[in-house]
């Protein structure tokens, strides 16, 4: 099935080189255009469900509005729309701050900007699906490689995410919300944990527990859990 993008861009000449850099990324994805935000809701009032967006932060660059924001603020109020990926494009790189830390976008690009940088980002779309985005306690957003996530630990209204290499600390998520969110690897274990069972050495069952390859570390089973 091709992968659906809307892509809301005012200039149209942008727009259309744009739409090839896509179509030479890959024919297997439908572009949706829209050059105003009346034309962008009208798309996505129809019954078509996109992959990603890919929005102009400023429909008029002589007035510099916001357009592009205030779409990506409806757009994550929507059910079907909260975790689907935003692209921001821009030719004003103080608009950046506000994509990055209020509205969590996927990634952005400063005009003028590149074939191969397009082409980057729709592979990171596209063909990495195995990442987690992650906004810290220090309010810095990263991208966790689901490859490397050991296990989950919830304390109080915190979680602590602990990778091969490093432990971050976030309160973004509730274990609920990860069990569907991760694929079929992560274990809900325990009310307080989280594990990957790629990272299990073994399970414990007589004493309720499950010792993790890295580090020796042990976790706690709840008494009606297998795997």
């Amino acid at each position: 099935m091709n992968k659906k993008i809307l892509l809301l861009e005012d200039d149209r000449n942008q727009a259309k080189s744009l739409q090839k850099m896509i179509q030479n990324y890959s024919k297997n994805i439908d572009i949706a255009y829209a050059a105003t935000m009346v034309q962008a809701r009208d798309i996505l009032n129809s019954s078509t469900l996109f992959d990603a967006f890919f929005l102009d932060i400023s429909l008029d660059e002589q007035k510099r509005n916001q357009d592009g924001l205030q779409l990506a603020e409806q757009l994550q109020a929507m059910p079907r729309y909260q975790r689907t990926p935003i692209l921001f494009i821009t030719a004003f790189p103080q608009y950046v701050y506000s994509a990055l830390n209020q509205l969590h976008c996927f990634a952005y690009l400063i005009k003028p900007y590149s074939e191969k940088a397009i082409h980057q980002q729709l592979a990171a779309l596209f063909e990495n699906k195995r990442t987690l985005l992650l906004k810290t306690s220090e309010n810095i957003h990263i991208r966790l490689s689901l490859d490397n996530l050991q296990y989950i630990q919830a304390h109080g209204r915190y979680m602590t995410f602990v990778t091969t290499s490093s432990k971050y600390l976030s309160r973004q998520y509730t274990l609920k919300e990860l069990t569907r969110l991760l694929p079929g690897e992560f274990l809900h274990c325990h009310k307080s944990y989280i594990i990957n069972q790629s990272f299990v050495k073994n399970f414990d069952f007589v004493n309720h527990f499950a010792h993790m390859l890295i580090n020796g570390e042990v976790i706690p089973l709840s008494r009606n859990f297998h795997p």
